[in-house]
């Protein structure tokens, strides 16, 4: 499997929109990114992205669950 690269421009969007607390708005544009630069579906896209957040923002994403879980 060739090994791939998100664009540094991304990469930058992302950090951003986490630093601004942001997780969901992050998620969704990396999702797209995936889905129209990678030419992947939505499904294998959410997968990675929920992937580059464990990796990326591991703390963000464990914050963000914690809250989505008490708001159900």
């Amino acid at each position: 499997m060739e090994k791939r690269q998100i664009a540094d421009e991304m990469t930058t969007l992302l950090r951003q929109l986490v630093m601004q607390n942001q997780l969901v708005m992050a998620a969704r544009v990396l999702g797209v990114y995936f889905q129209r630069v990678w030419k992947i579906d939505e499904e294998l896209a959410n997968r990675y992205v929920r992937g580059y957040f464990a990796k990326y923002y591991p703390k963000q994403l464990e914050q963000h669950l914690k809250r989505q879980n008490r708001a159900s």
